[in-house]
């Protein structure tokens, strides 16, 4: 009796979820409209310089410091949970890291859920890191850096070029990441009541608009639960206060379990990939220069 009467609360049940990820799906439809009329052109500051082409049909852009010599590259791939973000979102952070790191940095506008769900954001990282080594730059003078849902795709990317057996790069940043979409980590309830930002419920959706229906524990969708040997040194910074904390920990501390290379920096009090706020906040500034720092110590240049 009892399983007849909770057949139909479940049906209903799944009918709210499909309609409540119908509507998110629009809503980043929508913002990314708005955000889109927010454009503007020569955003770079005078001691920048940068060229925009297309790296498999998706926007790049190739940002330096004038003048600069240097040979040393990074890929940044943005946040924005798999659905929203962009080169213009993140171009004010990216410039801080090219001048601080005095590297030559590429960032792309990947392919966006729900309309390109998984594995279009991964393809297109891939894509844009072998476009930089048919440029010629070598391994050694190569960097990944990411932030959020971004920082998630750089650990796929690793993942996926150890599975092809191509060389890693010589460093990888990681700020905020999010590696388990299953959204297991204790700090998803631990840090709800500090995180002025992300949210469980937010979260999950979020991840099943990326997922394409793939479980979300699959290390296809979440690589904090696929291969993490061989990868290269990871450099991991995270708010104390963030739902994301744990993911970082996990992370970190999996890595080094398996004799990689991985330190963690956390920085209490921080909201969610606090170091876009460089120019406002001091915590903010010294967290960009840390990860450049890594950056510089760990490539050629």
């Amino acid at each position: 009796m009892w399983n007849n009467m909770l057949w139909p609360l479940a049906a209903m049940q799944q009918g709210i979820d499909l309609v409540n990820r119908q509507m998110l799906a629009n809503q980043c439809r929508l913002l990314r409209d708005y955000l889109d009329g927010f454009k503007a052109v020569g955003r770079l500051p005078h001691d920048m310089e940068g060229i925009s082409f297309k790296i498999n049909g998706c926007d790049s852009e190739l940002i330096s410091p004038k003048g600069s010599s240097t040979q040393r590259y990074v890929l940044y791939l943005h946040g924005g949970g798999f659905a929203l973000g962009s080169l213009d979102t993140h171009r004010e952070l990216v410039t801080a890291f090219a001048r601080n790191a005095d590297a030559r940095i590429l960032a792309i506008n990947y392919r966006l859920a729900p309309d390109y769900p998984s594995p279009a954001g991964l393809d297109d990282s891939l894509a844009a890191y072998q476009w930089l080594v048919d440029q010629g730059v070598t391994a050694d003078r190569l960097a990944v850096c990411g932030d959020s849902a971004g920082g998630g795709l750089a650990v796929s990317l690793l993942q996926k070029l150890h599975e092809q057996k191509a060389p890693q790069p010589a460093a990888c940043v990681l700020l905020s990441p999010w590696v388990d979409l299953s959204c297991s980590s204790q700090s998803m309830d631990l840090n709800a009541a500090t995180d002025p930002i992300l949210n469980r419920v937010q979260m999950h959706a979020f991840a099943e608009l990326y997922a394409n229906k793939l479980p979300l524990d699959s290390p296809e969708i979440s690589p904090l639960f696929g291969n993490l040997c061989g990868l290269a040194p990871l450099h991991v910074q995270v708010s104390s206060q963030e739902i994301l904390r744990d993911d970082a920990r996990r992370l970190v501390e999996a890595i080094q379990q398996q004799g990689g290379q991985a330190e963690l920096n956390e920085t209490p009090w921080m909201p969610h990939v606090w170091q876009l706020l460089y120019r406002y906040l001091p915590q903010a500034a010294t967290s960009v220069r840390q990860a450049s720092r890594f950056i510089k110590l760990q490539t050629a240049g």
